[in-house]
């Protein structure tokens, strides 16, 4: 199991600069829960994934990578 609480207050966030790692620029997509919105990633298609992450509550950012890591560790992928 992974350290977070998947019941934590996440939102979902898309980089409008096709690109950067930086926390500028984004615009939001959804809010909900961690769990919600790592199934909302993984929903999607390749491209749509590529502009995204997830800000945990806390101050936690999840890139796509770390996304994709903790949803295999979770058995969601």
């Amino acid at each position: 199991m992974s350290a977070y609480d998947w019941n934590a207050g996440a939102s979902l966030r898309e980089r409008d600069d096709s690109g950067s790692e930086l926390q500028y620029n984004f615009a939001l997509l959804a809010e909900g829960t961690l769990r919600e919105m790592v199934a909302r990633v993984l929903a999607m298609d390749t491209a749509q994934r590529a502009r995204v992450l997830i800000e945990v509550e806390g101050g936690k950012s999840l890139n796509l990578g770390e996304i994709l890591e903790l949803s295999a560790k979770e058995g969601l992928a």
